[in-house]
């Protein structure tokens, strides 16, 4: 094993190549090390290979404030953070200018509404009935029972199920009545 000192960091490097913290050089301060700070250092390490410098000193960084906290999801969530932040923001997308029902934004050739479904799933927690209006370059269509149909079929299809919910509505009114 080759012994190597920084001047923040003492490290041990393995056989193997493996660069680890000297744990027993830690300023006294520095709190132990949790089993999950470990496993995620020793990631960090894994993520620097083949990367470039500027990389590798990011991980660097985010390795050393892991020792210094002791664990890691605190650091990792500030890390995440700070990255949200350095996003660059995007010029607000224009709505669509072809159909007023389109939630696409921005240059876009596929329309397509929001969905709307019952209010209830199924026992498999699916949605029931989902619909929404598309408009794929091939007229206006509604998106129903699994079908892409014309305004006029999907008023059919709606007075088809409107009869079927009545004849529900009559199986449960003759459940209740007990016959």
């Amino acid at each position: 094993m080759t012994r190597t000192s920084t001047t923040a960091l003492a490290t041990v490097t393995e056989p193997t190549g493996k660069t680890l913290p000297l744990l027993a050089d830690l300023p006294p301060a520095s709190p132990t090390l949790t089993a999950r700070a470990v496993r995620v250092l020793d990631g960090l390490e894994k993520a620097k290979e083949g990367q470039d410098e500027n990389y590798r000193s990011f991980l660097d960084t985010v390795a050393r404030e892991i020792r210094k906290a002791g664990d890691s999801p605190a650091v990792l969530a500030d890390v995440l953070a700070i990255l949200e932040k350095m996003k660059t923001p995007t010029a607000p997308k224009t709505p669509c200018d072809v159909h007023s029902w389109c939630v696409e934004t921005g240059r876009h050739d596929e329309h397509m509404s929001a969905c709307t479904s019952a209010t209830c799933t199924d026992v498999y927690g699916r949605e029931v009935l989902p619909v929404n209006v598309i408009d794929w370059g091939n007229g206006v269509k509604i998106g129903l029972l699994d079908e892409d149909l014309t305004p006029a079929e999907a008023r059919g299809r709606i007075a088809e199920l409107r009869a079927h919910l009545d004849a529900v509505e009559a199986l449960v009114a003759a459940a209740e009545a007990g016959r």
